[in-house]
């Protein structure tokens, strides 16, 4: 284990960590807008490749926003999929306040997300305002697990692996980040995180 004396940065995932989201909430609300159940929905979405286009910026909002309806069959405008694709968040209160006693070390969040989806949660919650640089997958041009994103937010922090701890909730992504020497934390909820910190000596 890493002395806690070394420790630097502290970088936390976004989606089922800071917040939680429900994808299937989207489908169930999309569902009133197509021919479609929310089943069928949440299959079209997520068996083809385009969110994750939209996460390592091959799409531009517009693009991706006439793919996906077309996809799902919509009959909404573009505004109005912009509202139920970003509105399925909810904040994890609990592990927001484990950020807030976090202030001492330089804070990084590491999410693959969307340009619509930050800037929704961003305006939304001020806990993201907390950090001091983000790493997110649609600028860098790569999603976890690929190395390169984590060597991103390891050039901006300018840290060394055994310098930062790594909080996911995702243990394949966890994982990735172990074996770059990086601390790492699988995230099940804020009580079992507040002891892992605890454990390190950071808390």
């Amino acid at each position: 284990m890493t002395a806690p004396s070394e420790i630097t940065t502290i970088i936390f995932d976004l989606g089922q960590v800071i917040v939680t989201f429900d994808h299937m909430d989207l489908c169930r609300r999309a569902s009133a807008h197509s021919p479609h159940a929310p089943e069928e929905l949440f299959a079209r979405m997520f068996s083809s490749d385009l969110i994750l286009r939209f996460e390592t910026g091959l799409l531009t909002q517009d693009d991706f926003c006439r793919e996906a309806c077309s996809l799902l069959d919509l009959t909404i405008s573009c505004e109005q999929f912009k509202t139920l694709w970003n509105t399925i968040f909810t904040l994890n209160a609990e592990t927001a306040a484990i950020i807030e006693r976090l202030q001492a070390y330089t804070l990084m969040l590491l999410s693959n997300t969307n340009c619509w989806h930050f800037t929704y949660c961003l305006e939304s919650y001020p806990v993201l305002r907390r950090f001091d640089d983000w790493i997110l997958s649609y600028e860098v041009g790569a999603c976890k697990p690929d190395r390169a994103i984590f060597q991103a937010a390891l050039d901006r922090a300018a840290a060394r692996p055994q310098q930062c701890v790594y909080i996911d909730d995702i243990e394949q992504y966890t994982d990735a980040a172990r074996s770059l020497g990086i601390n790492a934390h699988t995230f099940t909820n804020a009580r079992r995180l507040e002891q892992y910190l605890t454990d390190m000596g950071i808390l």
